[in-house]
């Protein structure tokens, strides 16, 4: 089925195939990530796959000597009304199976109301709107990973934007910021009334329609592995990690030197000049809103902003293969969510799914209408569906047909992952940020972000 249209479940695998994309990845025997410089280094595993993904014949092509950029993707769409209801048929898991041996798919039919999500938009536009001043006043700090921040580092690398984080609450009867309500990452940090009229109430009931859906697609994922329906939930249950980020991508003046081309200069970008501190539009271009990554959760589920016609998110093809990336748009789908499997989806599945490899273009300037500015902020809302902070993250199946037996990670827990990672996202500390690879079984971890697996 071709991007924007919903398939039929049962007509999924066909249509994929009859459009020219075998986009089905199970043969990843180990995995790749892509080193900061361009080129390739094995962190995410040895082996590579050598499944081909081949491209359509009338496709748009952008290619240079290190980077190929496909113009027109085909992401499956993914009815899930019957999963949300606790009974998806077996052709919903299949087509559940191979959107994640993907590692991207869009889910419509989610069951969260189109009233709630007007409200969320609204209350979310309304927040970055605030003047700079008030803004700080729920910033984050490096103790607490939750609330405001403009200077998001990825891979070492600061991204142009804007986000607002938050996170489960232990206690609603306490003060956000009670003894009971500090958890790993923080505690909520969020505008009261006097200042956003219904802007909590309005984003918890959002983050649980979020976590409901998850739920139901984790389900789903248990079954495509072959495992009871429950069986993946002592993961997450009800004190599950999970947390919503909101994000703002300005469109900054004279973004000639700061919105970024898909050209191979992307992936070389240097960070050497990113201050902590400097504003966003004082940082020298050319920039990503967000540099490529992993997500290093379970599911990702983005709420992409309808409203701005040309496609920021980036998938990489290749993540998992050696060679260049190969870069293709993941546009917005009305109506549905777009989802990507993260690393500890990856590592519970032993590699039969891949985590997603992503990254966002930046916000062009209200200017450069040839590449479909706006005079606009451009915004996104991802929830991530992460385990509770003490799961014991191993694998739970055996890998796919084809490759070694046996477990290909070794046990860690999902709390060291994740405090770890945010270090890395809240500055840049000169040294690689913690991947699952560094728990590989057939390497040898020499990360010091791994020393420490408390497994």
């Amino acid at each position: 089925c071709r991007s924007g249209a919903v398939c039929n479940p049962e007509k999924a695998l066909t249509s994929m195939v009859s459009a020219g994309f075998a986009l089905v990845l199970a043969a990843v025997a180990q995995a790749l990530t892509h080193a900061p410089g361009g080129g390739s280094t094995p962190l995410r595993g040895g082996a590579t796959s050598t499944l081909e993904v081949p491209r359509e014949t009338d496709d748009a092509v952008v290619e240079d000597a290190d980077t190929t950029k496909v113009l027109s993707p085909e992401i499956p769409v993914i009815d899930i009304s019957r999963a949300m209801r606790g009974e998806p048929s077996a052709e919903d898991v299949a087509a559940i199976r191979r959107a994640c041996e993907l590692g991207f798919f869009h889910v419509t039919n989610h069951g969260v109301d189109e009233a709630l999500v007007e409200r969320f938009d609204d209350a979310m536009r309304s927040f970055f709107a605030l003047d700079a001043e008030t803004k700080q006043r729920y910033a984050r700090s490096r103790t607490n990973a939750r609330g405001y921040a403009a200077n998001e580092f990825t891979k070492q690398r600061r991204d142009l934007k804007e986000l607002f984080d938050y996170g489960h609450t232990p206690d609603k009867t306490k003060p956000l910021d009670a003894p009971e309500n500090r958890v790993l990452d923080g505690y909520n940090q969020v505008p009261a009334d006097d200042v956003l009229e219904g802007f909590a109430a309005t984003i918890e009931a959002y983050y649980e329609a979020c976590a409901d859906v998850c739920a139901a697609l984790l389900r789903c994922v248990a079954r495509s592995l072959d495992l009871a329906p429950s069986a993946l939930d002592d993961l997450f249950g009800a004190d599950h990690a999970s947390f919503l980020r909101l994000n703002a991508y300005p469109p900054l003046a004279s973004t000639a030197t700061r919105f970024v081309r898909p050209d191979a200069d992307l992936d070389r970008l240097s960070s050497a000049n990113d201050a902590f501190d400097a504003p966003l539009d004082a940082l020298a271009g050319p920039r990503l809103g967000i540099n490529r990554h992993f997500d290093a959760g379970g599911l990702t589920l983005l709420r992409q902003d309808p409203h701005f016609k040309h496609a920021a998110l980036q998938m990489n093809l290749d993540a998992h293969r050696a060679g260049p990336p190969r870069w293709i748009d993941v546009g917005p789908v009305e109506g549905a969510f777009t989802v990507n499997c993260g690393d500890m989806l990856q590592v519970i599945s032993n590699d039969r799914y891949v985590a997603a490899e992503h990254r966002v273009l930046a916000t062009p300037a209200p200017e450069d209408t040839a590449r479909g500015a706006s005079s606009s902020m451009r915004y996104s809302a991802a929830f991530f569906f992460n385990p509770r902070y003490d799961a014991r993250i191993e694998p739970r199946v055996d890998g796919s047909a084809g490759t070694a037996p046996g477990p290909k990670y070794r046990p860690f827990r999902y709390g060291h992952f994740r405090k770890r990672r945010f270090e890395g996202d809240y500055a840049n500390e000169g040294v690689e940020e913690i991947q699952i690879a560094h728990f590989r079984t057939d390497i040898t971890p020499d990360a010091p972000a791994a020393a420490s697996p408390e497994a």
